[in-house]
């Protein structure tokens, strides 16, 4: 089957949504499809030997590139997909491109399947602290869903999050995949000083801070300093990190490893890993998880949210309360009964762990689905009355004297469509 691919997120962007957007597309390819995708240009022509990427001028509205605003010339982008004849159109997206693959959509008379990967509303305030933008940008997400033939996510907690935005569909759940494989063990990986690690974005949104606070807490409470904090990864908020850790007093004790793109040194470098600290309370179904798991390395969450969702506590991993003493303690715990730990890391192949082709295989089955039952989009409100009714539903008074609100108005519809 053709299948147009429309996404916000994509390389070399660096984050989850964009790899696995492209793991999806390359195994699906693998399995026989075709795939046009349209995608960001992120300033540059990276190009694909798997699948065509079209690249869509773009503007970075928050700084973990997870959201991005799009303006882009509808005549040629259905040019483009006319000339490739799609069975069926699918979107990873909340903006721009998302109303772009409804439009066609409805055009062609093609169905429509979407993925929601990110939690927009956090992803939207952290990057324009406008609550009325973020409120709209929500509220019309909701309405772009309710649009779609069949709507997905990546874990149950997104999916109540996405009821809570307005969307009344039914929403499915399909889990991310992973394709960094086990490598052979390396033989002192995990001897001597005890090492935690991070690997992801250097940004506020992953919570990496909640991580460095609890060790500090473990070196002045419990005299706890005989470890490293390993951190493989980049981004503007590695000053701040650097800056937390000393005033922590574990700044020695912090590994910057940048951003490493071998999977095999990535690999490895989970391998000399005790424990995969994952405080992040952002992430839907982080493909770190599964990446640490696969190297035997368990990983410790939070309770109540999607990252955790995969872990049964003591099992194949651990889970803590979602506060900086019960992680500290939790990690005390951990580090101090080693017949549990070990029991856990040969656990780790146990959270749920498939590779992108069975992922790639749903997917190939809901395709099938819903081209078969044709798709018909039912009659939509324009994205104008969407914004009246997310404005009148906010708590911001529309006061022609508040120049908060003014800026904002004029800023919506850049945003919203």
């Amino acid at each position: 089957m053709k299948i147009a691919v429309f996404t916000d997120s994509f390389l070399p962007g660096w984050g989850g949504t964009e790899y696995a957007v492209y793991c999806l597309c390359r195994e699906l390819v693998a399995l026989g499809h075709e795939i046009l995708l349209f995608a960001p240009d992120y300033h540059c022509e990276q190009s694909f030997s798997e699948f065509e990427v079209v690249r869509v001028r773009s503007i970075k509205v928050t700084e973990s590139d997870m959201a991005v605003l799009l303006a882009f010339d509808y005549g040629k982008i259905l040019k483009r997909v006319r000339a490739f004849d799609p069975d069926v159109l699918y979107y990873c997206s909340a903006t721009g491109m998302a109303k772009c693959a409804i439009r066609l959509a409805k055009t062609l008379r093609k169905p429509v399947v979407a993925t929601i990967h990110t939690k927009f509303k956090e992803a939207f305030y952290d990057g324009t602290k406008s609550r009325l933008i973020t409120h709209c940008v929500v509220r019309s997400l909701a309405s772009k869903l309710n649009r779609t033939d069949r709507v997905f996510t990546v874990c149950n907690d997104m999916k109540r999050q996405l009821e809570n935005y307005g969307c009344k569909k039914e929403i499915g759940v399909i889990r991310n995949g992973s394709d960094l494989v086990m490598t052979a063990p390396l033989a002192s990986a995990r001897e001597g000083i005890f090492r935690f690690m991070f690997s992801g974005k250097l940004s506020k949104l992953k919570n990496i801070q909640f991580s460095i606070r609890s060790l500090g807490l473990l070196k002045r409470e419990k005299g706890f300093s005989d470890f490293k904090f390993m951190l493989a990864g980049s981004g503007k908020y590695e000053k701040a990190l650097r800056r937390l850790a000393k005033k922590e007093g574990i700044a020695q004790n912090l590994e910057f490893y940048g951003y490493i793109s071998d999977k095999s040194e990535l690999a490895k470098l989970y391998q000399k890993a005790d424990l995969f600290l994952f405080p992040s309370t952002f992430d839907n179904d982080g493909l770190v998880i599964c990446e640490a798991a696969r190297q035997g390395t368990p990983s410790l969450t939070l309770k109540g949210v999607g990252s955790g969702e995969r872990i049964t506590d003591n099992v194949n991993g651990f889970l803590s309360d979602n506060n900086v003493q019960s992680y500290a303690e939790r990690i005390y715990e951990i580090v101090n009964d080693a017949e549990l730990l070990a029991r856990v890391s040969k656990n780790t192949d146990t959270v749920k762990l498939v590779g992108w082709r069975e992922v790639a295989r749903e997917y190939e089955g809901v395709f099938s689905d819903v081209i078969a039952g044709g798709g018909c989009l039912p009659d939509r409100n324009c994205v104008a009355a969407v914004c009246r009714r997310a404005v009148k539903k906010s708590n911001i008074k529309n006061e022609e004297n508040n120049s908060d609100f003014a800026k904002a108005r004029r800023e919506l519809f850049f945003f919203v469509v």
